[in-house]
C-alpha cells in the first residue's frame, strides 16, 4: 500500500481504545477511534477502511450486528474483522464466528500478537484489493470491446442486470446473482480475438467466419480464468451459447448439464439481440421477440421455466 493502512477500533472502553490506538499508530497505521457502534457503523460506510477492531458489546450497535452488515455487503465484506473477546468457546464466539469475523483477539491482549495479526489480515487485504484491480482491467477491456460496435453499446449492462433480476425472482443465491453479474459484463470479452470485419459483418456469416465466431465463449474463459473472483462466473462465459438439445457450443451441453446460470443468460442474451438493432437486422418488438423464443423453447434451445420468469420480469420494465 502507497497510503497508511486505515484501521478503526470500535470499543466502549475508552483505555482500551487509547491503548489499542497508540500501539497501532506506533506500526505507521492511520487509527479512528470509536466508543460507540452506530458511529463506527457510518465511519466503516464512509471511509471503507482496511481493518476494523470491534468488540461485540457496545451501545448503538453490537460488534456482531456490524460484522454481520460488512459481510454482508459486496463493497465492505473483504474488509478484514477482528473481534475483541474476553470469552472462549462459548456461545458468543460461535455468534461471532457466524457473522464472519476474521480472527479474533483475547482481553487482556498480548501487544505483539495483536500486531502480527493485524499485518497479516493487511497483507490479505492488500493482495484483494490486488486482485480487484485485476478484475477491474478485465471490466475496462470488455466495455471497451462493446464500445467498439455501436449497434452493441450498452448490451453487457442490460443483460447484466436482467439476468440478475430473474436470478433474484428465482431466489438464487447471492454467489448465483454475483456470478451472473459478472458473467453479463463479460460474456462476450472473447470477441476481442475476433477481428470486427466479421464481428460487424452486415450479411451472412461464412461458415469459416460462424465457426471463428463460435470460438469465443472458450477464448472469453481462458481470459477470466486466472482469477479467484471469477470462477463462478466462468460458468456463464462458457456456457452461455449451450442449448439443452445439445446442439449449443462450445461443449454440446445437454439439458441441466447447462449451469442454470449460463441457462438464466442463454435466454437474456438472445433477448437483448432480437430487440435491438444490429448490423445484420433491425429492431424486433417485444411481442415478436417473445414469439421467437417461445418456439425456440418448444424446440428444446432454451429452459422453458426460466423463460416464463424472464417474459414476466421484462414485461414489468
Amino acid at each position: 500500500m502507497n497510503r497508511k493502512p486505515l484501521v478503526v477500533i470500535a470499543d466502549d472502553d475508552a483505555q482500551l481504545r487509547l491503548i489499542l490506538s497508540q500501539i497501532l499508530l506506533k506500526q505507521g497505521y492511520e487509527v479512528v477511534s470509536l466508543g460507540e457502534g452506530a458511529a463506527a457503523r457510518d465511519v466503516i460506510n464512509e471511509r471503507l477502511p482496511d481493518l476494523v477492531i470491534l468488540d461485540n458489546y457496545m451501545p448503538g450497535a453490537s460488534g456482531n450486528d456490524i460484522c454481520r452488515e460488512m459481510k454482508a455487503d459486496p463493497k465492505k465484506r473483504l474488509i478484514p474483522v477482528i473481534m475483541l473477546t474476553d470469552y472462549s468457546e462459548t456461545p458468543d464466539k460461535i455468534e461471532s464466528i457466524e457473522a464472519g469475523a476474521d480472527d479474533f483477539i483475547n482481553k487482556p491482549f498480548n501487544a505483539m500478537e495483536l500486531v502480527a495479526r493485524v499485518k497479516s489480515l493487511l497483507k490479505t487485504k492488500e493482495l484483494n484489493d490486488e486482485l480487484d484491480s485485476a478484475e477491474g482491467v478485465i471490466f475496462s477491456l470488455a466495455r471497451a470491446i462493446e464500445a467498439k460496435d455501436t449497434y452493441t453499446q450498452g448490451h453487457t449492462e442490460r443483460v447484466s442486470q436482467f439476468a440478475v433480476f430473474v436470478a433474484h425472482q428465482l431466489q438464487l443465491s447471492a454467489e448465483d446473482q454475483e456470478a451472473l453479474f459478472k458473467g453479463g459484463i463479460l460474456h462476450d470479452i472473447g470477441k476481442i480475438a475476433i477481428p470486427d470485419a466479421v464481428l460487424n459483418k452486415p450479411g451472412r456469416l461464412t461458415d469459416e467466419e460462424f465457426t471463428l465466431i463460435r470460438t469465443h465463449p472458450d477464448r472469453g474463459e481462458k481470459i477470466c480464468q486466472p482469477l479467484n473472483s471469477m470462477q463462478k462466473a466462468l460458468q456463464v462465459i462458457r456456457h452461455h451459447h449451450e442449448k439443452l438439445d445439445g446442439t449449443g457450443y462450445p461443449d454440446k451441453l445437454y439439458g441441466n448439464n447447462i449451469p442454470l446460470v449460463a441457462r438464466i443468460m442463454a435466454i437474456v442474451d438472445v433477448y437483448d439481440a432480437l430487440s435491438t438493432s444490429r448490423a445484420y437486422k433491425p429492431a424486433f418488438p417485444q411481442d415478436k421477440t417473445f414469439s421467437i423464443l417461445e418456439e425456440e423453447a418448444a424446440r428444446r434451445w432454451w429452459d422453458p421455466h426460466v423463460l416464463r420468469e424472464f417474459i414476466h420480469i421484462a414485461t414489468l420494465n
